[in-house]
């Protein structure tokens, strides 16, 4: 036995099993983890009644960036449009209660889009309805999550859709 050899190979086998450990740590961690904002600072919409609309139930409001969204009454909620980034065709992303992920889709009656002008909903703004919260960020994109369900969460960027818990992009 040369002197010295059973340390080293010690030392290799604790360098690769700590190596294997960071690894494993770093592929269990989301990629894309933190793409969505943080938004419990954010200024609450004045009075909520300022979002209703004439013959709709829920809360309606357009972005800086004119996304045109809705909370429901049952706290579903979603956006209408043009999606910068969707896939082609596709006018409207939405989470409804009991969905285990967010839809994006093309519809020929769009759901969350009033005939009437919506409240624009300011940058560093979130309203919430019915255990739901949207907010705009400072960048203008719209941010949904209900509750706390991380599953829920969708946003409208400048660049695409993201949708659930893993931001996972629409196309």
């Amino acid at each position: 036995m040369i002197t010295g050899v059973p340390e080293i190979g010690l030392l290799t086998g604790a360098f690769a099993l700590v190596a294997g450990l960071c690894a494993a740590a770093i592929s269990s961690a989301s990629p894309t983890a933190g793409a969505y904002p943080e938004i419990d600072g954010y200024q609450p919409a004045s009075d909520i009644q300022n979002y209703k609309v004439v013959g709709k139930t829920g809360v309606w409001f357009t972005s800086p960036l004119g996304v045109r969204c809705a909370i429901e009454d049952d706290g579903s909620y979603g956006c209408s449009g043009d999606l910068p980034g969707a896939p082609p065709g596709s006018n409207e992303v939405a989470w409804f209660v009991g969905d285990p992920f967010p839809r994006i889709y093309h519809t020929e009656a769009p759901r969350f889009s009033a005939p009437s002008a919506h409240m624009l909903l300011t940058r560093l703004t979130a309203i919430s309805y019915r255990g739901s919260t949207c907010a705009v960020t400072a960048e203008s994109t719209v941010y949904c999550i209900h509750g706390d369900n991380p599953d829920s969460q969708l946003m409208v960027t400048t660049a695409a859709p993201l949708r659930g818990r893993d931001a996972t992009r629409a196309d």
